[in-house]
């Protein structure tokens, strides 16, 4: 599932989410129905994480009543519903396989995601573009493939560090251990290739709270020593390839060096497990001798030193400037994109994302200004040295702050924190394989957390799905207790009673959520219908597709839209201009369609109207270059 998430652009289309949430929430009902799927893993804190998600998703479901786009809104919901059924499905699912089956099924399908990912550059033309160039030639030629996006590939395929340093850890087959390490080289270069600084950012943060967190930090340290070396010699191997990096792609010289570039690398992944596999059998023979047993001073050291190069390097790097350069607008290198970006001290625009949703936040500071309002907040409030159009605010709790208030960024951050907070304690106070377990999971969440903070790669369904999943593992007793009884006993009535009670509400609940999920879907589907026979010429199935569109999402500007759009087409101007009404009534916050507007009033001989009209949209977006002048 998750690999075909990934393949799908990280299923962040509307569709594809609404098709996913679907399923995830029928197997859930199926699997519960035919005591297929049970409460018996779930645990305290596994009710408390699920609690606030379901928490976020109720205020996220009540924002709607005061989004300036109500569809948009509900869009956003269905997003958080569908975290929730992730949740809710593992949580379920988890005593079912032991959680060393599902920490290497993921690891699995991220580094193959990996992979395809390293394959579609080194070899191109072997899978189809699915229309995934950047829209900004500046970044047209970092690796996005499959995910769409290169931070969200960065990222996902950083996740995987984690789960693979605990394979390396945990198992005793040298073959296994080679493969665990073997994969790192390959995450590298797709975050070198990326020009990813939030690749690298998870992967860091990933390392290190495992490090933190497992017992055997020695043997992850020659394990993390051995895929360091490897991915230094593969991001040198594709440095000295300027062309397959940075571009002009599609040439005969980049499809030269990519053949190159893929035996190296798949070279440097080879010698990097087989050392690490010869390493580990070398120190085992003299562990048996007792002829070496590092003492825990020296570990203290070694991590003393560490900390103390990286505050000198911290200070020698003169932090305030760099500040400073962080705050500025985003530069372009002209030589080595890759190389010149992931070094660079520029935040690409982000800190101008941060401040536009505080000031959203400070404009609506108890409830905000709802799910999904700020990418029509943005072009209003741009700063005018970055004038281009985002959707998002590149920070997961910024942007909860800001659309959410208060109530939203509490349970976002609650959530975040608790999780980390739960997967550090109940690793610390395991051992063994257990320990390895959480350490990996815990590690995983905390990655993806830290990575949420600065990008809005959480909205690929896939990265999310991986970090959720992490959540719900780590939380649930399947991963310490094996064996632990149900949360309800079945032989006593009352419980039998409250159960049931229970079970009817939660089948309830479960139905609207699908039912949610499946009337966007229905209705965008119908607008593509629409559209579809509008360029075929049949105008009536158009306004028929369009009107169905209309009756299933009353409340969504968007048939309405297309209902003026096919109206104006036919040149039933009167008519339009009724349906772009209806269709600015349900999203005032949309520059777009007060556009449409003002060219229906010209249509209609209405200057005066034409004119309110344009100015109302270029309130809303006063610096697009289509209004300038």
């Amino acid at each position: 599932m998750t690999f075909v998430a990934a393949y799908d652009n990280g299923s962040y289309s509307l569709p594809s989410r609404n098709v996913l949430a679907i399923a995830v929430w029928w197997v859930v009902i199926v699997g519960v129905a035919l005591r297929a799927l049970s409460l018996e893993g779930s645990t305290r804190a596994s009710v408390a994480l699920g609690g606030v998600i379901a928490a976020l998703c109720a205020w996220t479901f009540i924002s709607v009543f005061w989004a300036p786009s109500a569809e948009n809104a509900f869009n956003e919901f269905n997003r958080v519903s569908l975290f929730l059924g992730v949740f809710v499905l593992t949580t379920l699912a988890a005593r079912h396989l032991p959680a060393s089956y599902w920490c290497n099924a993921l690891a699995i399908a991220i580094s193959a995601v990996t992979v395809v990912a390293l394959i579609s550059r080194f070899f191109p033309g072997t899978f189809s573009d699915q229309g995934l160039n950047a829209s900004l030639p500046s970044v047209a030629n970092r690796l996005s493939f499959p995910l769409g996006y290169w931070n969200g590939l960065a990222i996902f395929a950083a996740l995987a560090l984690p789960l693979l340093l605990r394979v390396a850890v945990s198992s005793s087959n040298a073959m296994t251990r080679a493969l665990s390490v073997a994969p790192m080289p390959a995450i590298a270069s797709a975050v070198f290739l990326a020009s990813s600084r939030g690749g690298a950012l998870t992967a860091f943060v990933g390392i290190v709270a495992f490090l933190l967190l497992t017992s055997r930090r020695w043997t992850a340290s020659a394990a993390l020593f051995w895929g360091l070396a490897g991915s230094a010699a593969s991001i040198l191997v594709l440095d000295s390839r300027n062309e397959l990096v940075n571009g002009p792609l599609g040439t005969s010289t980049v499809e030269h060096q990519g053949r190159i570039a893929a035996l190296l690398v798949a070279l440097c992944c080879v010698l990097a497990g087989s050392a690490y596999a010869l390493s580990r059998e070398f120190a085992s023979r003299f562990a048996e001798k007792r002829t070496f047993r590092p003492k825990p001073w020296l570990g203290r050291t070694i991590v003393a030193l560490v900390v103390g190069l990286f505050v000198i390097g911290i200070v020698a790097s003169h932090p305030i400037r760099q500040f400073d350069a962080f705050k500025r607008a985003p530069f372009t290198p002209t030589n080595n994109y890759a190389a010149q970006h992931l070094t660079s001290g520029s935040g690409s625009g982000r800190w101008q994302f941060w401040t536009a949703s505080i000031d959203q936040w400070k404009s609506h500071p108890v409830l905000g200004n709802g799910a999904g309002s700020y990418e029509a907040w943005w072009p209003k409030h741009e700063p005018a040295d970055y004038p281009h159009p985002v959707k998002d605010a590149h920070s997961l709790y910024l942007q909860s702050l800001g659309e959410l208030g208060i109530p939203g960024f509490a349970l976002v951050l609650s959530l975040a924190l608790l999780g980390i907070g739960i997967g550090a304690r109940r690793a610390l106070r395991r051992s063994g394989e257990k320990r390895a377990n959480l350490a990996a999971l815990t590690a995983v969440f905390a990655a993806f957390s830290v990575a949420a903070a600065v990008d809005w790669m959480w909205e690929l369904t896939v990265v999310a799905g991986v970090g959720i999943v992490a959540l719900a593992l780590l939380s649930s007793a399947a991963v310490t207790d094996p064996g632990r009884p149900r949360l309800v006993e079945s032989n006593e009535p009352r419980h039998r009673q409250r159960g049931f009670g229970f079970g009817v509400a939660a089948l309830v609940g479960v139905w609207l959520l699908i039912c949610a999920q499946g009337v966007p879907l229905l209705s965008q589907l119908r607008i593509k219908d629409s559209q579809a026979y509008v360029n075929s010429g049949n105008t009536n199935q158009a306004i028929r597709a369009a009107m169905d569109a209309r009756n299933l999402q009353p409340w969504a500007a968007s048939p309405y839209l297309q209902l003026a759009l096919v109206a104006e087409k036919e040149g039933q101007f009167e008519q339009a201009h009724n349906w772009i009404n209806s269709a600015i009534k349900r999203d005032p916050s949309d520059w777009h369609l007060w556009l449409v507007a003002s060219r229906l009033d010209i249509e209609l001989g209405d200057s005066k109207g034409a004119q309110q009209s344009l100015k109302q949209a270029k309130s809303l977006n006063p610096r697009s270059p289509i209004f300038a002048g």
